[in-house]
C-alpha cells in the first residue's frame, strides 16, 4: 500500500526520523549535560577511601634503664645492673577508612566563567541544531517539488511519445493511400525510436529522486510513496531586498550561534588570564582507623585545612594558553564579520534568482499556449495535405520543449522561493 504524504507531512516526518537531525539533537543533549558538569565546580567534592597497610619493620625507641636492688646490709637500694626498654612507634597492621571533603572558596571567577561558557555552548548548539533543521526542511522541500516535476515530466514525455505514435498511424494511412512518402514514414519511426531512451531516462531519474527523498525522511527504501501536492506559484514575496537582508541578520541561526561562540571565546580568555592566580580551597577529612595514635584500637579522627594553591612555574604553559585564547577570540570576531557578509551575499543571490525565475514562469506559461495552438493548426493542415510530416514532428518537439521548459522554470521558482526563505532564516 502506498504512503500518501504532503509537503508538511514530509517535513514533519523528516524532523522526527532523519538520522542526521537525530544526531544533532543528541548533540544538544550532550551540551546540556556539560552544564551539569560545569555546575559541579561550585559544589564540594566528597570522596571515600579505605586502606590496609602492613609494615615490615616498625621504628622503635630504645631507652636504657637501671635495675635497682634492695640491700638491707648496705642500708638501702643499690644498682645491680642495666636493661634496655624498647618502645615500638606504631603497629605492624594499620587500617584507615577516610571521608574527604574539598570545597573551592575563591577562584577569581574561573569556575563561574566555565559554567557560563557551558550555558552559552548549549544555546549555540541549539542554534546549530536550528540551522541543520532549516537545511533539512529546504532539502525535503527541494526533493518533494523535484519529484512532482519529474512526475509531470514523465507524463509530458509519455504524452509526446503517444502523439508521435498517433502521427505515425496517420502517416502510415496516408502512405498506404499514396499521399505520403516513405521518407515521412521512416522519419516518424526514427523519431519515435529516439524518444524511447528519453522516456526511460526520465522514469529512472524519478526513481532515483524518490530514493533520496525516502532517505531524507528515514523511510525504508521498499516503501511506496505517493506525493500529494501542487506545482504552482505561491504568494509573491513582498519584502524588499534590504528588508530581506535585515531579517536575515536577525533571524539566521548561524549569526546567533557565532555571536554566542564569540562570547564563549571572551570568557575563555578571562579564565586563561587568571590561571596563574592563587585558589583558596577548604579541605576536611574524617577518619575511622586502627591504631588510634599509640593505642592498638579502633577510633575516629578528623582534621580541617584551608589551603592556598598557586602555580609557581608551569613551563610557560599558562602563558601559551592565554595567547591561544586571545587568538581564538580574534578568529571568532573575524569569522562573525565574514559570516554577516556571506549571509548578505546569499540573500542577494536568492532574491535576484527568485525575481529571475518568476519572469521565466510567466513567459513559459504563454509559450505553452502558443505551442498547443500551433500543434492543433499543423495537424489539421497535415490532414488536409497542406503541411509536411517534418513540420508536424518539429511542432511536436516544440510543444514538448515548451512544457519541459515550463516545468523546469516552475521547479526553479519553487526551489528559489524555499532558498530565499532559508536565507532569510524563516
Amino acid at each position: 500500500m502506498a504512503l500518501e504524504i504532503t509537503l508538511p507531512g514530509s517535513i514533519e516526518r523528516a524532523l522526527e526520523h532523519n538520522e542526521g537531525i537525530l544526531a544533532e539533537k543528541d548533540g544538544v543533549s550532550q551540551a546540556e549535560a556539560s552544564v551539569m558538569v560545569a555546575r559541579s565546580g561550585f559544589l564540594p567534592k566528597i570522596t571515600a577511601q579505605a586502606s590496609y597497610t602492613r609494615l615490615a619493620e616498625l621504628p622503635a625507641l630504645e631507652i636504657p634503664m637501671f635495675i635497682p636492688e634492695y640491700r638491707p646490709d648496705l642500708g638501702g637500694f643499690i644498682i645491680s645492673g642495666f636493661d634496655t626498654v624498647v618502645f615500638k612507634m606504631g603497629e605492624e597492621e594499620n587500617y584507615v577508612s577516610r571521608a574527604s571533603l574539598q570545597q573551592p572558596l575563591f577562584t577569581w571567577g574561573k569556575i563561574l566563567n566555565g559554567y557560563q561558557i557551558s550555558k552559552l555552548n548549549v544555546n549555540a548548539t541549539k542554534e546549530d541544531y536550528i540551522k541543520n533543521e532549516n537545511e533539512l526542511v529546504f532539502n525535503v522541500t527541494k526533493s518533494f517539488y523535484g519529484i512532482l516535476v519529474l512526475e509531470e515530466l514523465v507524463k509530458v514525455t509519455e504524452e509526446a511519445y503517444k502523439q508521435v505514435e498517433r502521427h505515425i498511424e496517420v502517416v502510415e494511412k496516408r502512405y498506404n493511400e499514396g499521399l505520403a512518402s516513405k521518407f515521412d514514414l521512416l522519419r516518424g519511426r526514427v523519431q519515435l525510436a529516439n524518444m524511447e531512451p528519453q522516456v526511460i531516462k526520465v522514469k529512472a531519474g524519478l526513481e532515483i529522486a524518490k530514493t533520496g527523498f525516502k532517505m531524507l525522511l528515514g523511510l525504508p527504501q521498499d516503501t511506496i510513496v505517493e506525493l500529494k501536492g501542487e506545482l504552482k506559484v505561491g504568494a509573491i514575496n513582498e519584502l524588499s531586498l534590504q528588508e530581506c537582508i535585515a531579517e536575515a541578520q536577525v533571524n539566521r541561526p548561524e549569526i546567533k550561534s557565532l555571536s554566542l561562540r564569540k562570547q564563549m571565546a571572551g570568557k575563555a580568555l578571562t579564565i586563561a588570564r587568571k590561571a596563574n592566580l592563587p585558589n583558596l580551597v577548604f579541605i576536611a577529612n574524617y577518619d575511622y582507623k586502627k591504631p588510634l595514635y599509640f593505642e592498638n584500637k579502633w577510633g575516629t579522627d578528623w582534621n580541617v585545612t584551608v589551603a592556598l594553591q598557586m602555580p609557581i612555574f608551569t613551563g610557560l604553559g599558562n602563558f601559551g594558553k592565554e595567547r591561544q585564547a586571545s587568538y581564538q577570540l580574534s578568529q571568532a570576531k573575524h569569522g562573525f564579520n565574514l559570516l554577516k557578509e556571506c549571509i548578505e551575499m546569499e540573500v542577494r543571490a536568492a532574491y535576484l534568482q527568485l525575481e529571475e525565475v518568476k519572469k521565466l514562469v510567466e513567459s513559459q506559461e504563454g509559450n505553452i499556449t502558443q505551442a498547443e495552438e500551433a500543434m492543433q493548426i499543423v495537424e489539421e493542415r497535415y490532414e488536409q495535405g497542406l503541411a509536411t510530416s517534418l513540420e508536424v514532428m518539429d511542432t511536436h518537439l516544440a510543444l514538448t520543449k515548451a512544457k519541459t521548459n515550463w516545468l523546469q522554470s516552475l521547479s526553479d521558482y519553487l526551489i528559489a522561493e524555499a532558498k530565499l526563505e532559508k536565507a532569510i532564516g524563516k
